[in-house]
């Protein structure tokens, strides 16, 4: 009796909980309605940042204040101060400006700080005038410093009193130096030295007053080598006229903390707590390419490596050792310190300094300029990571700053975005293809480069840094800026969500510097670089893993593999949670000791690890019997897999790989492509995804970058019970009611993709089904959503007939009649061949009750618009448009009869730029210091409403 009433309470218990289950699977949770309540309205803090340049230091305080509340008004989160030198200004026309940090900039920094938190827009400061760290308060004891020498030779035996000789470097005459140590190698034409005992003499006990050397020489042909410290005399990068100064030792913790302690001590009187910076930003490093040095460095060395850097400073001097892999060795212990005390000194101190004084510092310290780091253990020392990508150029970086933020456990990726040289070529429609690039790279904080202050002396277009997308208020289409403001904030709510899912991590050596190379590059430009090299500088990619459609990853560093990574279920973790199936290593023959100690204890445990056997360690550290340790270990993690008969071993609960390539195991693995695309060629990768995920949703963003509609099947690695539904970022809207199938893989989806368009993909436990009410747009087919026979309403052709009224202010015609739609640039009439601004279309079209009573929705579309547009009909408000196909829902506003409508379209500055240089004697349209990048031959660009026009019926 007792064990059947116990079964009874079992049974009631099981069917009440499932009750509970599944009335949870039919209800929407809490999480569910914040997650879509961010997704509709994204807050201040999804959206775009900009580089804000206050053009050699001069400011317009009315429109300084103007331009932040433009900002807010078109939906941007705030923006990054820079003061900076016009680099191209041929006319000096942009006046200078107060000394940066002085008592009247401190006034336009207090202005726009009270006018940001006013607005609630964060405002932030580019950390010096122009970059990198530095200004006019560095003493030389703190400036940069690079090693230099200086060498003679001598014949013995016989006892000398040698002068030391002056260094000399290749930036200029040298003026300040101390002697860090002569030393004493057999002469060799070939400048070749032995490290072997005895061939290598120190002079420093024989050397007076750091000037003579007095010294018994032996017999034979010596070279005498002196080594010195000494200033670069390097100063800012494009400063703003009245605020040069010269550039920090990076490597220096003291000139760190001085040059800050300077900043804020200035910054003190305005940066109250009612009016906070939010943001200190350190630019790419740019100093330029020396032998980089420190006052401490020495100490730092022998204290780190256990041994004294001095007799092998000739390899830093183009000098070479007899023995390559001693020299290899230690010019890597040389990068590898260079790297770790910048990092420690500079990146990771400004974070301390920032956290003490309520700042976020914004780091871009990855491998564009000339860098020295470990780029990921670089931009894992700052709050946001940030990284760049170009406009129609190669310059692409975003992935790395992406590695860094997973690794280090940091929830955004910034991106200087949209740099290039593309004056007024481009807009919303251009740039939304390569930030869909780059939000498949891990991008979710978006920062123009730039949005330049203008005063009103500059006119318009106005002043401009010389590189960067002018994204501000003189921008033609700036009044039609918030869609393309609000689709970044979407589209980065959604990518800051949960976790980044890949499944390899890639271990990229210990060498400094090192770099993350992108996954893909602006599409509209030709690779110059194979794929073993990096697409954005060339370099060879520090670890290959071939082939991987399908599978996302990240790269790895030393430092978060010997302190960070463990094992949990025989995947790699990290402490987000975050996890990788297994790592890859670097095909090389050397290693780090310290990585590969870790990697025993990992593999151990559990870790599935890619790579090559070992033999030696990357460092001199411990030399020679650090190798002896390496192939102990190696022996027993590789034990007698060759790589090429016997492809594995097993160890502890790991095991080990050689021979076989990432996509290899992981088939073997049965861990299946995160991602598929069926029914296209897509070896170019232009239908892309990133993947994130949370507790209760997968979250795919996939775009197609190709400038043609596609029709593709899709394959998402998901929990097979989850439903998937569409998000639109152009609209907010959701629709739930989508068609999928559920296959062996996952979940497949069939997709119809407008050209340049995204979605995001979010499979989730609890949908409702129901599509949003304002959704009329088919996301998952477009216009070819299915029709029963009969349903079909003709199409109302509207192609012919506008009449166009410009603005003649700026040239153009106050009517002008165009009896099919052609670009303004192939007009026979000046005033609209060279017009740059807005331009009203208009013309009546008729519809029929029979029509109207089907209750279809109605849409107007254009074969090509450039660059935006706002469409009305019968004069109501029908929304923007701005990506194809270039539609507007017009079904509200539609009457039997007689309809109007009007179409006002914004093309860019260009051809009114190049106008008036084929106009000359006329009096000019434009003023900008960009003219100089334009002439008379320039090509114009197509403008206005072009092609087939027409409104469409669907149900």
């Amino acid at each position: 009796m007792k064990e059947k009433l116990l079964r009874l309470s079992k049974t009631i218990t099981f069917l009440l909980v499932m009750s509970i289950l599944l009335m949870q699977c039919n209800t929407i949770t809490p999480s569910d309605d914040k997650l879509e309540e961010g997704f509709i309205n994204p807050s201040t803090e999804n959206r775009p940042l900009a580089l804000w340049p206050w053009l050699n230091g001069y400011v317009d305080t009315t429109k300084l204040v103007y331009e932040l509340e433009q900002m807010k008004d078109k939906g941007m989160r705030g923006a990054l101060i820079w003061d900076v030198g016009a680099l191209s200004d041929p006319e000096k026309m942009i006046p200078a400006g107060p000394a940066m940090l002085g008592d009247q900039s401190l006034q336009y920094f207090s202005l726009a700080l009270k006018t940001g938190s006013m607005l609630d827009l964060d405002i932030g400061w580019f950390a010096s005038s122009s970059w990198n760290a530095g200004g006019p308060w560095v003493e030389e004891a703190n400036a940069a410093m690079e090693l230099l020498s200086s060498s003679q030779v001598v014949e013995g035996p016989s006892k000398q009193i040698i002068s030391i000789a002056k260094p000399k470097s290749r930036f200029g005459e040298v003026f300040r130096y101390s002697l860090i140590s002569s030393l004493a190698i057999p002469y060799s034409e070939l400048r070749e030295i032995n490290n072997t005992k005895g061939q290598t003499i120190l002079l420093g006990d024989y050397t007076s007053e750091d000037k003579y050397i007095e010294w018994e020489v032996p017999e034979g042909k010596w070279e005498i080598i002196s080594f010195f410290m000494s200033n670069s005399g390097q100063e800012l990068e494009c400063p703003s006229p009245n605020s040069n100064g010269l550039i920090i030792d990076h490597l220096s913790r003291i000139a760190t903390k001085n040059n800050f302690d300077s900043v804020l001590t200035r910054l003190a009187p305005i940066n109250t707590p009612e009016n906070h910076l939010k943001f200190l930003m350190l630019d790419s490093y740019e100093v330029r390419p020396m032998t980089d040095w420190s006052p401490l460095f020495v100490q730092e060395f022998s204290s780190r490596y256990g041994y004294d850097p001095i007799p092998f400073l000739p390899l830093l001097r183009g000098y070479s050792s007899k023995d390559t892999v001693i020299d290899e060795r230690f010019r890597g212990d040389y990068s590898r310190l260079v790297s770790d005390m910048m990092i420690e000194n500079h990146f990771a101190q400004s974070v301390t300094i920032a956290d003490k004084n309520g700042f976020e510092m914004i780091t871009e310290a990855g491998h564009g300029g000339y860098p020295r780091v470990d780029p990921l253990k670089a931009l894992g020392n700052s709050h946001i990571p940030m990284g760049e990508f170009w406009n129609r150029k190669r310059f692409w970086v975003t992935k790395e700053a992406a590695s860094a933020a997973h690794i280090y456990g940091k929830k955004l990726v910034a991106s200087e975005s949209l740099t290039g040289w593309n004056h007024w070529q481009h807009g919303p429609t251009d740039f939304k293809q390569l930030i869909d690039v780059a939000f498949c790279e891990g991008l979710n904080q978006v920062v123009f480069h730039t949005f330049a202050h203008n005063p009103e002396i500059a006119g318009k277009p106005g002043f401009v840094y010389h590189a960067g997308e002018h994204i501000n208020v003189n921008t033609t289409w700036w009044e039609m800026a918030r869609p393309f403001m609000d689709y970044i904030g979407r589209c980065s709510y959604m990518l800051r969500q949960g976790n980044f899912v890949g499944d390899a991590c890639l271990y990229y050596g210990d060498q400094a510097p090192n770099l993350v190379p992108p996954e893909r590059i602006d599409p509209n430009i030709t690779p110059i670089f194979d794929d073993t090299q990096c697409l954005h500088c060339g370099k060879p990619k520090p670890v290959n893993p071939g082939k991987m459609t399908g599978y996302d990853y990240d790269y790895m560093n030393a430092d978060i593999i010997t302190t960070t990574l463990t094992i949990e279920n025989g995947e790699l973790v990290l402490p987000s949670g975050l996890s990788y199936k297994l790592m890859l290593l670097p095909d090389r023959n050397d290693i780090s000791f310290e990585v590969l100690k870790s990697l025993e204890e990992l593999v151990f445990e559990g870790a599935i690890v890619i790579g090559r056997r070992p033999e030696r360690t990357t460092s001199l550290k411990n030399y020679p019997d650090c190798d002896v340790e390496v192939k102990a270990i190696a022996d027993k993690l590789w034990g007698k897999c060759d790589g090429e008969k016997i492809l594995s071993n097993t160890y502890g609960k790991g095991t080990i790989y050689w021979g076989k390539s990432v996509e290899q195991v992981l088939e073997e693995l049965n861990v299946h492509p995160e991602f598929e695309v069926q029914g296209i060629d897509n070896c170019d990768s232009h239908i892309d995804y990133i993947h994130r995920q949370t507790e209760t949703e997968d979250i795919y963003f996939v775009s197609n970058s190709s400038p043609k509609e596609e029709k593709v099947t899709c394959v998402f690695r998901v929990d097979k019970n989850r439903v998937p539904e569409l998000w639109d970022a152009e609209t907010g809207l959701i629709q739930r009611d989508v068609e999928f199938s559920i296959v062996e893989n996952g979940i497949s989806i069939e997709l119809i993709m407008d050209p340049l368009a995204s979605r995001f993909v979010v499979f989730t436990n609890n949908s409702t089904g129901k599509n949003d009410a304002g959704l009329a747009y088919d996301l998952q087919y477009g216009f070819h959503q299915k029709q029963e026979a009969g349903e079909i309403i003709e199409p109302i052709d509207i192609s012919d007939n506008w009449e166009i009224s410009f603005n003649p202010e700026m040239g153009g015609p106050k009517t002008y009649q165009l009896e099919k739609l052609t670009s303004w640039s192939d007009s026979d009439n000046q005033g609209v061949k060279y017009y740059s601004g807005s331009a009203n279309y208009s013309r009546d079209f008729s519809i029929s009750e029979e029509t109207l009573s089907k209750g279809a929705e109605a849409f107007v579309r254009f074969e090509d618009i450039q660059e935006m547009a706002h469409v009305f009909v019968n004069g109501k408000d029908c929304g923007f448009v701005w990506t194809p196909p270039y539609k507007a829902r017009i079904t509200p506003y539609l009457k039997a009869g007689t309809n109007k409508i009007t179409v006002q379209v914004i093309n860019t500055w260009n051809n009114r730029i190049v106008g008036d240089l084929v106009n000359p004697n006329e009096k000019p349209f434009t003023n900008t210091n960009a003219k100089n990048k334009f002439s008379k031959n320039s090509a114009l660009l197509k403008s206005g409403l072009m092609g087939k026009a027409e409104i469409l019926f669907s149900k």
